[in-house]
């Protein structure tokens, strides 16, 4: 009894998701799976072959998504690696072209000032009506607007339970709940063995199932007085102004038009590419990801504690995002859109021979000593030389030269 007293109790907490299948178009996957999620970014009948919806995923710089299946149920889980990380997990199910929406569940990493780093979310819960074939909207955002409806549009903090023990090295999330887009309550969700939500680790702390009762005991003229903060509307860029508050929104914008832009042309890089390259693909996009977030980061870091350090940090991502654009259009055309070798070409004169090396060499800056650049250019390098034989070495340097400041 006073084991019981002092120490708060242990739960029992099975994974949600217990037999994840992934569900692509390639391979022998698509056997067990009655939708499927191809390379385009489309959710696919496996039957009948038809879309179900006329818009692609985002799939890009900053988002991948992947399909699963577990039991009657699939999970179309996406991952935003930007700076504000987030997971989003749409359960649904699926049978003769009848789709069911039946939860989505949404985490989102934010930085408190006081605290560091947190995670909070959404639990979105369906209602009676049903779900229709999405039309000019990707299969997801007609998801979250059918769930969530502007729930999205607020940060909700759940006050953590401490009536529950939570093992080490674990996370626990407490997230409001929405059903037929009111708020009817919270739950709590926990990430055993990792600091991070992960769809095949997730499992229920408390309050993870609708009750019809919640309801009823939770009004909407309550629904206000939850502790939460509703996003401001988005402001305009002043390209007049060169104050640091304009700057850092001209700076975001600016870098969000260069993103759109790359993820349109990744997955028209993607769509040219063979099966073998077109994994290849994924695999250099999602190194280049991981040098840009942590080569802009570093950037962002050595220039605190000054005011400027944000917009350092949002000209890096953009130009980094550009160079990246650059290579994959390079990849779909078999043209490099930077101008290096015109200007190498350019400083090497007439005596082309002896003088385009040493133009291209003096191009490329000193040598940039980062493993995780080198893992990034060497994988986009070998694309390039297999597809259109461009000269390793030359490549490593052109792809030096389009550094952010030239490092």
């Amino acid at each position: 009894m006073l084991v019981t007293l002092l120490c708060p109790p242990l739960v029992a907490a099975e994974p949600i998701f217990q037999s994840l299948l992934p569900c692509k178009q390639e391979g022998n996957t698509a056997s067990h799976c009655s939708v499927v999620l191809d390379s385009n970014g489309y959710l696919v009948d496996t039957n009948s072959g038809k879309k179900l919806s006329d818009i692609a995923e985002s799939i890009g710089a900053l988002n991948s998504f992947e399909l699963y299946r577990d039991g009657s149920r699939y999970i179309l889980a996406n991952e935003n690696f930007s700076r504000a990380q987030s997971r989003r997990w749409m359960v649904f199910g699926y049978d003769g072209g009848r789709i069911v929406l039946q939860r989505i569940y949404i985490f989102s990493l934010d930085i408190s000032e006081h605290s560091g780093p947190y995670w909070h979310g959404y639990d979105c819960r369906p209602d009676s009506n049903p779900f229709t074939r999405p039309s000019g909207e990707s299969f997801s955002e007609s998801a979250m607007e059918a769930l969530c409806g502007d729930a999205e549009g607020e940060v909700v903090v759940v006050p953590e339970n401490s009536s529950v023990f939570v093992p080490t090295n674990s996370l626990a999330v407490g997230v409001p709940v929405y059903s037929a887009r009111k708020r009817v309550g919270a739950a709590t969700y926990l990430f055993a063995g990792s600091y991070e939500p992960d769809l095949s680790t997730m499992a229920c702390m408390s309050n993870c199932f609708l009750i019809a009762s919640e309801i009823a005991k939770s009004p909407a003229s309550n629904v206000s007085a939850a502790s939460s903060t509703s996003g401001s509307a988005k402001e305009s860029c002043n390209p007049d102004s060169f104050t640091n508050p304009d700057l850092i929104i001209c700076g975001q914008q600016s870098f969000e038009k260069v993103d759109a832009v790359l993820n349109e042309q990744y997955k028209k890089t993607l769509a040219s590419l063979s099966p073998s390259d077109k994994k290849q693909l994924t695999d250099v996009q999602r190194k280049w990801v991981r040098f840009k977030e942590a080569y802009c980061e570093d950037i962002y870091q050595s220039a605190l504690p000054g005011a400027e350090a944000p917009i350092e940090n949002l000209a890096c991502l953009a130009q980094t995002t550009n160079a990246r654009l650059g290579e994959l259009i390079y990849l779909q055309t078999g043209l490099p859109n930077d101008g290096f070798y015109k200007a190498a070409s350019l400083m090497a004169g007439q005596d082309r021979e002896s003088g385009l090396k040493a133009s291209i060499n003096l191009l490329g800056g000193g040598e940039f000593d980062d493993p995780v650049w080198k893992q990034y250019a060497d994988g986009q390098c070998e694309m390039s030389f297999r597809l259109f034989r461009e000269d390793l070495a030359y490549c490593a340097v052109r792809m030096r030269f389009q550094l952010p400041m030239n490092r």
